[in-house]
């Protein structure tokens, strides 16, 4: 628990676990939602491969965005970028606009792993880097268990509109809040 006390190293693994969040959020939820609004098995699951081919896509592209911005800007960016694309499925029920919008959030969750993964080897202590990935996990295995019941009963009470709309909130808070505290530490190192 002591690496929690590192602010820059809590922030990555949170970080991690929101990403954690959209990804296991669209792909528990997006099944049910799409054969709610009359999709067939097989579109679903073309929808689906559109996401996967954009986390295949934004992985090759990492390096060149990497030499623009740092490593946690990366990851904020990503975290809001999918915050934002959770909000259009409830817009749409035309599979194309759906595929477009699953690209979408593929394009921001495909950042999560491998940023989240560099930035807490380079932030974990010298020699405690496994701690820091084993916590990393523990964190996105808890959101595993979290997501499917919150945002199940979330969807039992108020329909699918609501659940993709506050797993945005969620994303995008957290995007918010890890800009603001980057802000924060930069000005107080700066003093």
């Amino acid at each position: 628990f002591d690496l929690l006390r590192n602010p820059k190293l809590r922030n990555a693994i949170i970080a991690s676990g929101l990403i954690s969040v959209g990804w296991d959020l669209y792909l528990f939820f997006f099944p049910i939602y799409g054969h709610s609004i009359g999709l067939s098995a097989s579109v679903i699951g073309v929808v689906i491969s559109m996401f996967a081919l954009a986390v295949f896509s934004i992985r090759v592209a990492l390096p060149s965005l990497a030499r623009k911005w740092s490593e946690f800007e990366i990851l904020l960016y990503a975290i809001g970028f999918a915050g934002a694309a959770l909000l259009l499925f409830p817009l749409f029920r035309d599979p194309y606009l759906l595929a477009a919008a699953s690209f979408i959030l593929g394009l921001g969750c495909g950042v999560g792993q491998p940023m989240s993964m560099s930035l807490i080897y380079s932030l974990s202590p010298p020699g405690r880097a496994s701690e820091g990935a084993g916590l990393r996990v523990t964190f996105n295995h808890f959101t595993h268990l979290v997501v499917p019941l919150a945002f199940g009963g979330i969807s039992t009470l108020f329909g699918f509109a609501p659940v993709f709309v506050s797993c945005s909130a969620l994303l995008l808070g957290g995007s918010s809040y890890g800009f603001f505290s980057e802000r924060r530490a930069a000005r107080s190192a700066a003093r």
